[in-house]
């Protein structure tokens, strides 16, 4: 048997129960779950932010998940017992249009991990053998968990999207879980970064992890059109994705260049200046998680520590409904995980 926490009601604690440990099919394996991140997609989850038909209660929460594989099932040969991975939890066809022409997480018959299919809240797992990604034994499972979704999203974003370059400036509004690995992938690429935040101790932290510049979001626009000499940047990555950030990140993006929407704040969408679009040939992209090949560089950015997964506060199993109270205040800096190694 194994334990697993379920989201019965909306608005309610997760539910600790027991089932039986599933059993890997024809080309799937059975991850025994050693870290698991959290992500603030988690509370809206819970809330019923993200309702029917994505989510359908009850619901086992849980998107950022490393474990090490107990079983695999027929036909799968280059896997292990014992090996460890994290999961690209984006469940594709692999045969549609959008997975042909590269763009796995655009499936349209999309099932994800933590949203239509059961997550990774569970003492226990099956997964296709294909959403498994191999990481060095000796790093800690719950920093490698974060590596698909906090530093993943904002690596598509940055690299794929925005094809940031050696010289250019960035604009990085958010430096929560998301966010501080945002600076790092930024840096890596040789930009000039500059983080906006409402929490001065986020900023202390995007400093620490490489920041050129940090504002309060009242002084961002002006800090950018200053530090730019009027030009602004050359991307800006939105994390916040709210209205009240937008209406001054947008301004801030220099003529031409591009906005990556990574967050969104559902039922709140932004009112759109066309003018402003029509004179400075804006582009706005939004952005959606990352693809297996990015996932796969990612992790050997990560094993050559060119990039450092942060995670300010672990928890046990047992205590997922402290970290989710946790995660809803916005207390801690960086990601908040499940340790279930020790």
């Amino acid at each position: 048997m194994m334990k697993y926490h379920v989201l019965m009601e909306y608005n309610s604690p997760l539910e600790t129960k027991e089932r039986e440990i599933p059993k890997p099919g024809p080309g799937e394996i059975l991850l025994k779950s050693k870290g698991l991140g959290l992500c603030y997609t988690d509370v809206k989850v819970i809330t019923g932010q993200i309702p029917p038909p994505i989510i359908e209660l009850p619901a086992v929460p849980g998107h950022e998940i490393a474990g090490e594989v107990v079983e695999v099932g027929e036909g799968v040969t280059d896997i292990s017992i014992g090996d460890m991975g994290v999961v690209y939890i984006y469940v594709t066809c692999h045969v549609c249009e959008q997975c042909t022409r590269g763009k796995e997480n655009l499936c349209i018959n999309l099932k994800r991990v933590g949203f239509e299919i059961d997550g990774g809240f569970a003492e226990y797992m099956k997964i296709p053998a294909y959403n498994f990604c191999p990481v060095n034994k000796d790093m800690p499972a719950y920093e490698m968990a974060i590596i698909p979704d906090a530093m993943g999203t904002t690596y598509h974003a940055i690299t794929g999207l925005a094809q940031v370059k050696a010289g250019q400036d960035v604009l990085i509004v958010g430096a929560g879980g998301l966010g501080i690995h945002a600076v790092q992938i930024a840096k890596l690429c040789g930009a000039r970064v500059i983080v906006a935040d409402q929490k001065p101790d986020a900023l202390a932290l995007a400093d620490q992890y490489g920041a050129d510049y940090t504002f309060l979001p009242e002084d961002a626009q002006k800090g950018v059109q200053d530090l730019t000499g009027g030009q602004g940047v050359d991307a800006v990555i939105e994390i916040v994705g709210a209205p009240e950030t937008l209406a001054w990140s947008l301004p801030s993006l220099k003529s031409g260049n591009k906005l990556i929407i990574v967050g969104y704040a559902p039922g709140n969408p932004f009112p759109l200046d066309t003018m402003a679009m029509h004179y400075n040939e804006y582009q706005i992209i939004g952005s959606r998680f990352m693809l297996k090949t990015e996932l796969l560089q990612l992790i050997k950015l990560v094993e050559q520590d060119k990039i450092k997964p942060v995670v300010s506060k672990t928890y046990r199993f047992d205590q997922v409904n402290n970290a989710i109270d946790s995660l809803r205040e916005r207390t801690n800096l960086g990601r908040i995980a499940l340790d279930l190694e020790g």
